[in-house]
């Protein structure tokens, strides 16, 4: 059997987003981008489509 060599596990920085890129560099992304009330605000429409439908 192999020695499993154990490497270091390194912590990602604080300031890190949902996508994982940093604060700094969203690529024109609003830093206060709320993805939480967009997911929100999303199933709230979705299911009302769903309702819409049965």
């Amino acid at each position: 059997m192999m020695k499993s060599s154990k490497l270091p596990i390194q912590a990602a920085p604080a300031e890190r987003t949902v996508t994982g890129v940093s604060m700094s560099n969203q690529n024109g992304i609003d830093p206060s981008f709320d993805v939480g009330k967009l997911v929100s605000t999303l199933v709230t429409a979705i299911t009302g489509v769903l309702n819409s439908l049965a």
